[in-house]
């Protein structure tokens, strides 16, 4: 008994506090209106979990913002503090705040995108006319409720209202984003969803992902508000501290103290949270593989019988480059004729910049790099990746002769590797400009040309090489040519590029297309391919509140960019976090010409890029090849992966018996005998009991 009637007291304080804290219940409406515009097309199709994701957060996100800022307007409204306004001084402040932020809004909408101080502004603006409507609602409501009609205040009277007016402002949304999808040819999947085809298959599907849709969604719902619950205590909570403090009730004042403090309090997490899924990555790239266990034994390679370097320390990516690394048998298989042993070289992260550069100097001698004809220095991604196809291609391409250099800046995701990027680029340029010296030192006949390339990160830190100067750095450093894939948007060659790319292709040496066959024939240039989908190219920080440069009117957007689709301040930047997941998804040995995959132009952009010609047999032939070690490599990590796991959980459940201890060391580093022993044992255990063996 006592335990209900706390219950009962607990429920009614957590009504009595949703039904009287305007500034909640226009948090909530804010939500309900961001739920809505969460539905906009971003560059990539969303699966149903990913959109209810995406609405969630953005729902989220604007509960916490709309809360925040309907009480600073409620605060500034009271006055003074301990004071509450009344009525018509919530109207009027809400009168103000909405139409002074949509006239501001559309004001400085045309220069939203200039720089992000404007666009800082317009954000802020375009928040108030939000906020500033919800709180109006609110107050309406509130006065025909309670005022006018007496009704006693209840959740049917207070949120069951606002609920209400949340679906109206969500449904205008929503009419307008279907009105500019007609008007611009867009995408109208949510009223699609409910059409029948002819055979009725499609029905099925669109009525499968529905459901899952409506319960993502439900779990989002139950998700937003079991945040504003806890906001809400936490903030009343704060709130009475500051009176406390002030030995007095500060009234609206301390309301917004308290919804401030917990706004803090949710950023706060989300940055601690960002730094321990970094520790996380960081330590996973130093696991060593199944299928990559054993150091390698070709001299021609980094951590080979030549070599210096420790196959400990180039992580799990380095390790991967190294050991994966044509054999001249392979290359006649495909090219026919004769191959060269081509080298692959990967500098550590560890060390000061010229240690590391003067290393891939001594490495390109011990290895026997310097008597290749070309040297590519690839700048890898945030966890030391290099594209095997791109590797793969080039020694096709050279028939062997050819060495790639790759000096790591960071063990970690690109996402997470983003202020390392200032340090790939000083050693990127530290270990071209120590190769072009070692090379001035060999006669003209015998030095090999110099060449960069760069994907996705790689491909900022490589071109950023250059920075705002352009291909006269490149000049500087000795480089013939490079070839830049997926540039990411903060790039400051890319952003010099938009700014003024007439100046900075100097004369058509550095030029930027969509695919490799618009790359024309040529000589010594720099070529970046960025896909029109591609979200890494387009992706920026800034997008939580600037409108990006792709975000323009309709007509000037680039292709394959949704032109019914409208920039919503934090809304299109969590869209284009899914995007970003989205852009990068591959399937081993499928090449498509798709968003953030660049395998398809590959072969094509080094063949014209790096001028190595050959026929048109032997490039079908290398198309082939490459797909079929893809997808070969890809099984024996997924077999070796999978393996692994199951010699672990054998060796553990028959340990746990307590009968024959299976004493096989897999913990550390694994090793093929080891699997033979538990092999050797099972396969004992089935003879004595008559069954077939294990092999």
């Amino acid at each position: 008994m006592n335990a209900m009637r706390l219950a009962n007291t607990l429920l009614n304080g957590v009504v009595r506090h949703f039904t009287t804290d305007q500034s909640v219940r226009a948090g909530v409406i804010t939500a309900a209106w961001a739920a809505a515009a969460s539905y906009s097309r971003g560059l990539l199709p969303r699966t149903p979990v990913q959109q209810a994701g995406v609405t969630g957060v953005s729902s989220t996100a604007y509960y916490a913002l709309g809360a925040t800022t309907w009480a600073t307007v409620s605060s500034i409204a009271a006055g003074t503090p301990g004071s509450r306004p009344g009525p018509t001084a919530r109207l009027v402040a809400a009168a103000a705040t909405a139409g002074g932020g949509k006239l501001g809004e559309v004001a400085l909408r045309p220069r939203s995108g200039d720089s992000l101080v404007n666009g800082i502004a317009w954000s802020e603006l375009k928040l108030l006319s939000v906020v500033g409507l919800a709180g109006g609602l609110v107050t309406v409501s509130d006065l025909i409720a309670h005022d006018v009609l007496k009704l006693q205040r209840t959740p049917r009277t207070t949120l069951a209202l606002d609920l209400g007016m949340g679906v109206l402002m969500a449904g205008g949304t929503l009419v307008r984003r279907y009105r500019r999808a007609n008007k611009y040819g867009g995408d109208t999947h949510l009223l699609n969803a409910v059409k029948k085809t002819d055979d009725g298959t499609a029905l099925t599907i669109r009525a499968r992902t529905a459901a899952v849709a409506a319960a993502t969604a439900g779990g989002s719902a139950l998700g937003l508000a079991t945040l504003a619950v806890t906001e809400q205590a936490g903030a009343r909570l704060v709130a009475r501290g500051v009176n406390a403090m002030g030995h007095q009730d500060l009234g609206e004042f301390s309301d917004f103290i308290g919804h401030g403090v917990m706004l803090t309090g949710l950023a706060g997490l989300g940055v601690l949270g960002l730094k321990q899924v970094r520790a996380a990555t960081q330590k996973k790239s130093e696991v060593i593989e199944p299928a990559y266990r054993e150091r390698p034994e070709s001299p021609y390679v980094s951590c080979g019988p030549n070599s210096e370097i420790d196959f400990d320390d180039i992580g799990k990516e380095g390790r991967r480059f190294v050991i994966m690394r044509l054999t001249p048998e392979e290359i006649e298989a495909v090219m026919g004729g004769h191959a060269a042993e081509p080298v692959r070289i990967v500098v550590p992260r560890e060390g000061s910049i010229e240690h590391r550069a003067e290393l891939a100097v001594r490495e390109l001698t011990n290895t026997g790099g310097l008597q290749r004809s070309l040297i590519c220095v690839a700048s890898p991604t945030g966890v030391g990746y290099v594209n095997y196809v791109m590797a793969e291609a080039l020694e096709y391409l050279t028939r062997g002769d050819c060495t790639v250099v790759v000096p790591q800046y960071a063990y970690v995701p690109s996402a997470l590797a983003l202020n390392k990027t200032e340090e790939g680029v000083e050693l990127q340029a530290a270990v071209i400009g120590a190769i072009s010296r070692r090379l001035d030192e060999l006669a003209p006949a015998n030095r090999p040309r110099i060449v960069q390339f760069g994907e996705s990160l790689g491909a900022q830190v490589a071109a950023d090489v250059a920075g705002p100067s352009g291909v006269e750095r490149f000049d500087d450093l000795g480089l013939e040519s490079g070839l830049y894939l997926g540039v990411p948007f903060r790039s400051t060659l890319w952003k010099a590029w938009l700014h003024d790319s007439e100046y900075m292709s100097a004369g058509g040496r550095l030029i930027n297309v969509s695919e490799a066959g618009e790359i024309a024939p040529g000589q010594r240039r720099h070529v970046m391919i960025n896909h029109h989908d591609d979200p890494i190219n387009k992706f920026s920080y800034q997008m939580v509140v600037q409108r990006p440069w792709w975000f323009g009117p309709p007509e000037t957007r680039p292709p394959l960019v949704p032109r019914e689709t409208l920039f919503r301040p934090m809304i299109s930047f969590v869209i284009a976090l899914v995007d970003l997941l989205n852009g990068m998804d591959s399937k081993p040995g499928e090449f498509v010409l798709h968003a953030h995959d660049y395998r398809i132009d590959l072969r094509e952009a080094l063949e014209k890029t790096f001028d190595l010609p050959v026929t048109l047999d032997q490039r079908d032939q290398i198309e082939s090849a490459l797909r079929r070690r893809e997808q070969e490599w890809a099984e024996k990590r997924l077999i070796a992966r999978t393996g692994e796991k199951a010699l672990r959980q054998l060796r553990s459940t028959i340990n746990s018996w307590g009968m024959d201890t299976v004493n096989l060391q897999l913990d550390e580093k694994p090793s093929d005998e080891a699997s033979g022993r538990l092999i050797e044992y099972l396969n004992a255990r089935l003879g004595q009991s008559g069954s077939s063996g294990l092999s």
